[in-house]
């Protein structure tokens, strides 16, 4: 045998190669996560994390929305400080790959904002939700022209950003 067994802990994932793993792998983690199954989807929620934090400059739409759905996932185990972490990364991941007029980014906005009235912060989630209902947050969606949304929020999307 002419390379250590331990040879495969030294390689880096590449970006195409990461870009092309994380829409399946967000696929999974979203049909735990639908299920109510929490542990597995975090789990995988936080791979796909530390995928973007070893790439960069992924585009993949999964990035964020990884981010956005382990925040909720971190607010409905009342993980709020952690919650409170994820949607700002996920506000920051949206920003840089889609644009803070993207519909994504109001939703994020808006559950963040929904995460701070937990955290009895009104008057700042007051601004995050007028804020995404300035970007049309509670418009209803039409699912025939795009899949990505539905009207309770719930992103499930296979398609990357181009």
């Amino acid at each position: 045998m002419g390379s250590s067994e331990n040879d495969w802990h030294d390689v880096s994932p590449t970006k195409p190669s990461a870009e092309h793993m994380i829409p399946g792998l967000y696929a999974l983690a979203r049909c735990w996560y639908d299920r109510g199954d929490y542990a597995p989807s975090e789990k995988i929620y936080r791979l796909i994390i530390n995928i973007d934090d070893r790439v960069k400059n992924i585009t993949c739409l999964e990035i964020v929305l990884s981010a956005y759905d382990l925040a909720r996932l971190l607010t409905d185990t009342e993980r709020y400080m952690e919650a409170e972490h994820m949607f700002l990364r996920a506000i920051n991941r949206c920003t840089h790959c889609l644009s803070q007029d993207h519909k994504i980014f109001a939703l994020i906005l808006r559950s963040y904002g929904e995460l701070l009235r937990k955290m009895k912060l009104e008057k700042e989630a007051v601004a995050l939700e007028t804020r995404a209902a300035d970007l049309g947050a509670y418009a209803t969606v039409d699912r025939k022209s795009d899949s990505t949304y539905t009207e309770s929020d719930t992103a499930v999307s296979s398609a990357t950003i181009g």
